[in-house]
This record gives structure tokens, C-alpha cells and sequence, in this order.
């Protein structure tokens, strides 16, 4: 009896798991760049009591005489399809591909890598992250912190169809009669980035994400129009969450643990009654 009270443990334990992902997916729904977290299980501790025998030309074999004990979580991992590109502000810049934007918490001691593509200038002239994480690019064809941009128009500044970013005469992005032009390029170009195994990726600062060995170490460094994707100038990436997928798996894990606890509660009954009668 107490090994079916373990087994109805395991489950509920593993089934509350994947209620946890889906409510982290479901919370970051509307987050920029959030990528979806997928839960994948595993039958633990299979009991074969028997291996079965082959058959004969007299006796017909047996098949395995075999229990499963539980459920486990097999893996977590990220999912990095591609969200919904959605219009932005002048310095926004989604990618379309595999690459990933480098940035730092920490002048570059450490590198982090993002997707969304929510960026400004802060007030020392830095161009960063919605969450204030440094960005970096290429000057000069060396990658370095993009910064010193307090000597241009802000409101100007955007990026072209290939990643510069510059300064352009006017932000009338949509107005066809007096489009804006380019007045000064501030040399700076972005720089993307990927990974041999994306699902590796660790999550970070805010939507950004770690490398870890899974992972491996961050390709080369690269100009938008390579092996990484192109990038859309002044749009942003959005979450992956598929809401309606994540309430379907929601409810299968709800009534895969309402169906263990039932038989949790029936074990205990039982325990309760044979106490009972020795009592």
C-alpha cells in the first residue's frame, strides 16, 4: 500500500510541476522577447518482475510480467521559436532567425544575450536594454559597448535595414511626403550572435539569457543579413506563449492530479480501515 501512496505522490509532485511552467508562461504572456519554458516527463523505476520466456514448438512463451512506479519529470527546456514581431519605438530592432543580441549587467565582466529588441539611450549616453542591460556592437569592426550617444537627437536615432545605427534628419518614419534621411552615422552597427543549442540557454537578467555548457560557448559575433536572420527596424519581438496551449495542458495536469489524490485518498482508507480492525 505505501508504494502506491508514493507513486500518487511522485505524480502529483510532477503534475504540479508542469502547472508551475504553465503559470510562469501564462505570467509572461505580454513580456518582449519571454521564451516559453516546455516540460517533458518520464516513467520512473520500472518493475520487471519477470522477463518472459520464448516460445517452443509445445508451449506458447510469456511476455514480461513488468510494473511502471511513477512519473517524473524528464527535462525542462526553453523554447526559441520565433514570437510575433510587433511595431516599436525609433531605437527598437527585432530579429528575424537564430541570433540573439549581446548585452551585459556588468560593463562587460559578464555577457548575457537577448531577443526582444526593446532598447533606448540612457542618461550617460549608453544604449540599453528595457531592463538597463549595456548593449553592445560592432565600432570599427571590434565589439564594444554602445555608448557616447548623448551628442545626437535621441528621438532621431534609429537603426537601418542592416544594423547601423545612425541619425536621421527627422522621425517621420511613416510620412511618405517628407521621409527622414540620414544626417549622421554614429559608426556603430549591432552585432548578433547564436548557439549551437538554444534550448541550453539559461534564463537571466529579465528576458535576457545565459550560456551554460549545454549550451556551449556564443558563436561568432556578426552584421545582421548572415547566418543569424535579418533585423526589422523600429519593431520588437513578443512572447512565444501560446495561451490557449498552455490552459489546455493546465487542465490535463489539474485532472492528472485530481485522479491521483483520489487514489491517494482511497489508499488512506484503506490504511485507515486495517488499523482499525487490528486496533
Amino acid at each position: 500500500m505505501l508504494d502506491l501512496l508514493t507513486r500518487a505522490k511522485n505524480a502529483i509532485e510532477t503534475y504540479n510541476a508542469q502547472l508551475r511552467v504553465n503559470s510562469s508562461n501564462i505570467a509572461n504572456l505580454n513580456v518582449p522577447g519571454y521564451k516559453a519554458m516546455k516540460i517533458s516527463f518520464q516513467s520512473l523505476f520500472e518493475q520487471i518482475l519477470n522477463s518472459g520466456t520464448a516460445a517452443s514448438d509445445k508451449v506458447g512463451g510469456k511476455d514480461p510480467l513488468q510494473f511502471g512506479s511513477s512519473v517524473g519529470v524528464a527535462s525542462t527546456q526553453l523554447d526559441f521559436t520565433q514570437g510575433n514581431i510587433a511595431s516599436g519605438n525609433n531605437l527598437d530592432l527585432a530579429i528575424n532567425g537564430s541570433g540573439m543580441y549581446a548585452v551585459s549587467p556588468d560593463d562587460g565582466k559578464t555577457m548575457e544575450y537577448y531577443r526582444a529588441g526593446k532598447f533606448s539611450v540612457d542618461n550617460n549616453g549608453n544604449l540599453v536594454t528595457d531592463t538597463g542591460l549595456q548593449v553592445y556592437g560592432f565600432f570599427g569592426g571590434t565589439l564594444v559597448p554602445i555608448t557616447g550617444l548623448t551628442g545626437y537627437n535621441v528621438n532621431n536615432l534609429s537603426w537601418t535595414n542592416t544594423g547601423e545605427l545612425v541619425e536621421y534628419t527627422n522621425n517621420n518614419w511613416d510620412d511618405t511626403t517628407n521621409p527622414p534621411s540620414v544626417n549622421r552615422d554614429t559608426g556603430f552597427s549591432i552585432a548578433l550572435t547564436s548557439f549551437s543549442n538554444l534550448s541550453g540557454l539559461t534564463q537571466a537578467s529579465g528576458t535576457a539569457f545565459a550560456e551554460t555548457e549545454a549550451s556551449g560557448s556564443p558563436l561568432d559575433y556578426q552584421l545582421p543579413g548572415g547566418d543569424f536572420g535579418s533585423v526589422q527596424t523600429r519593431s520588437y519581438e513578443q512572447s512565444n506563449v501560446f495561451y490557449t496551449g498552455e490552459i489546455l495542458d493546465s487542465m490535463e495536469a489539474q485532472r492528472a492530479m485530481s485522479g491521483n489524490l483520489t487514489i491517494a485518498r482511497m489508499i488512506s482508507d484503506e490504511i485507515s480501515n486495517f488499523i482499525s480492525k487490528i486496533s
